[in-house]
């Protein structure tokens, strides 16, 4: 059996449900309408689509009770009238779900050069400074690179924060060195580590 046909996208079908609701800010739509076009939008594997008691499919059945984690977190709310997305769960529906700092460097790595797919770029976001960063060890050199959401192109962003920018430059003397890319303002931050206190 494919193993993609046994895969569980609940995850996945839960940012829709954000997205859907973010669509139509202030709002209040049928939850089932919700439901349906998250469905639409990251369809159901076979596994998903095999129907339970009642006849409704494993992964409708398992979307409907994991929406309830939306409203726990505050980012959707539920009435009799439908569901409405909440000011922090618009926040969570706008965000990425990958930032790659991608580059001439990514070779070095041990991934592709100027691939936002590739593993070893991916940033990894930070609750507490609320930024996606990532720390790597690089060898002294001159780097250009963008960064790049969602691992693809079609949204990505270059010196000053400018949707399909010039590169980002970076002048590396050598050694650890992190990217912080801010989401807010599209920018990065880059710091090293000071050879001199390893």
């Amino acid at each position: 059996m494919n193993p993609q046909n046994n895969q569980d996208n609940t995850t996945g079908r839960l940012k829709t449900v954000l997205e859907v609701l973010a669509e139509q800010p202030g709002a209040v739509v049928s939850g089932q309408q919700v439901l349906t076009v998250a469905v639409v939008r990251v369809p159901l594997s076979e596994w998903e689509s095999e129907p339970l008691s009642g006849g409704v499919s494993r992964g409708i059945k398992r979307l409907s009770a994991a929406t309830a984690k939306l409203v726990k977190d505050g980012l959707i709310v539920k009435g009799r009238g439908g569901w409405a997305i909440t000011a922090e769960g618009a926040r969570v529906a706008a965000a990425p779900s990958a930032v790659a700092v991608a580059g001439d460097f990514g070779q070095l790595l041990g991934g592709k050069t100027w691939d936002p797919a590739a593993p070893e770029v991916q940033m990894a976001y930070s609750p507490v400074s609320q930024q996606w960063e990532l720390t790597v060890e690089l060898p002294a050199g001159f780097f250009l690179y963008k960064v790049a959401l969602n691992r693809s192109w079609a949204e990505n962003y270059g010196a000053f924060g400018v949707r399909d920018g010039a590169n980002h430059e970076l002048r590396h003397d050598g050694g650890v060195v992190t990217f912080r890319y801010d989401h807010a303002s599209h920018d990065v931050a880059v710091s090293a580590l000071d050879k001199a206190l390893v």
